[in-house]
């Protein structure tokens, strides 16, 4: 498939089975803010939406991955480093879309696992208090995928304890280095020199370069939810400009320093 973002996947899927129009109708609720109550649980999610003077009730069910779907999945995921770096930092790539296909594992609903009821009187599924709460939880996994993992059955914490899990056991190494940093001698027994500089340090190394993606905090952070303004594209080129003159100012050369 080709990468798109995590609500445009998650509306496609909807949409691939709900009628466009109802779907339409609904997305104003998510728009004006007018879903005053969201929960979401492996499995399950609860909301409430607004219209008018009423306060309808909405419940959402798409039975969760097993747990040899998940397994299979972390396996994947741990397998290709990129991805295991990645969530390990905190951030899903919509790639990782790819390996759910892979275990053949739906992360996305489908119309014979998906059900959806509301206590308005519209007996349609959706209605458009269900099609609201689609998009209002679009917006929601598009600013953190990590729900749309807790849906189907996964924790944000589940799976970053899986994945280390699986890196150790995998490297044992790295348990075994990280224990090594804390044999030298107490610090008290060190006071004397401290401060010296030793050969070790020229084996120092730093390699300071553009992040990928452009603007991560963005990306693992999501709109702020103070401001309507577009802040990537306003504050994007002062990060590039930052970028720029930090690389260029980390890598000059010693003769090209002022005083």
């Amino acid at each position: 498939m080709s990468h798109t973002s995590w609500s445009d996947a998650w509306l496609d899927a909807l949409l691939s089975f709900s009628h466009p129009g109802r779907m339409r109708r609904g997305r104003r609720f998510a728009e004006e803010g007018l879903i005053k109550k969201l929960d979401i649980k492996p499995g399950k999610i609860d909301a409430k939406v607004k219209d008018g003077r009423k306060m309808f009730e909405v419940e959402i069910h798409f039975p969760p991955l097993d747990d040899a779907s998940w397994e299979e999945i972390v396996d994947k995921l741990a397998s290709q480093a990129i991805y295991s770096a990645r969530l390990l930092s905190g951030e899903i790539p919509p790639e990782v879309m790819e390996v759910f296909e892979e275990a053949n594992a739906p992360l996305f609903p489908s119309a014979d696992r998906l059900e959806a009821s509301c206590t308005c009187p519209d007996w349609e599924v959706p209605c458009k208090h269900i099609a609201g709460v689609y998009y209002y939880l679009a917006d929601q996994f598009e600013k953190n995928p990590f729900l749309l993992f807790y849906f189907r059955g996964r924790s944000k914490d589940d799976l970053m304890d899986a994945l280390r899990h699986h890196r150790t056991a995998d490297h044992p190494e790295i348990q075994d280095e990280a224990v090594s940093l804390f044999s030298d001698p107490p610090l008290e027994q060190q006071l004397h020199h401290f401060w010296e500089i030793g050969p070790e340090l020229r084996g120092v190394t730093f390699n300071i370069a553009k992040p990928t993606p452009p603007l991560p905090q963005f990306k693992r952070l999501g709109k702020p939810p103070f401001t309507d303004m577009d802040l990537y594209s306003l504050l994007e080129p002062v990060y590039n400009t930052i970028t720029e003159k930090t690389i260029t100012w980390a890598y000059k050369k010693p003769e090209e320093y002022h005083d």
